[in-house]
């Protein structure tokens, strides 16, 4: 028996549909199962949802909020630089002064989940020579830290 062109075309094709249908119908049902199983993570809340997202007594900043308090991170706002990256000065909303503290991107594996560590840390040190944490902004791209403003300077600058 005779097969014509038109008829090895369109096995050629539904062999090609059926392999493309074996191929991605299981990387859906991963992506889905990943998707659902995802780790919870902080990130940046949309404006149209509440920003009182709090890590414990700490207040999780906006990163939009940030860029407003320190006129979107200016250079004429930095108070200090250093090998964690750089401090500026700013202004939030209700008018309280704060210290930025803007965290060097660092892609580590982890280090989304080491950086919510290093918060709940830092937010559990209690000394009276010691700021404490008023904040902290996280977003796939920023890693912030939010302090009180020293008016008079740094510790560094003190001593």
């Amino acid at each position: 028996m005779l097969i014509s062109i038109s008829s090895t075309g369109a096995i050629a094709g539904g062999v090609a549909a059926g392999a493309a249908l074996l191929f991605a119908a299981p990387a859906i049902v991963l992506a889905l199962w990943r998707k659902r199983k995802a780790p919870d993570h902080f990130f940046d809340v949309p404006a149209e949802e509440d920003p009182e997202v709090h890590l414990g007594q700490l207040k999780r900043f906006s990163l939009r909020e940030l860029q407003v308090a320190t006129d979107n991170f200016s250079n004429k706002n930095i108070l200090g630089r250093g090998g964690f990256g750089k401090v500026y000065k700013g202004r939030l909303a209700d008018g309280s002064l704060v210290a930025v503290k803007r965290l060097k991107e660092e892609r580590t594996q982890g280090g989304e989940l080491q950086f919510q560590t290093e918060v709940e840390m830092i937010s559990m040190a209690v000394h009276r020579n010691l700021l404490r944490l008023r904040g902290f902004c996280m977003t796939p791209t920023e890693r912030l830290l939010v302090y009180p403003f020293m008016v008079n300077g740094s510790v560094a600058s003190c001593l």
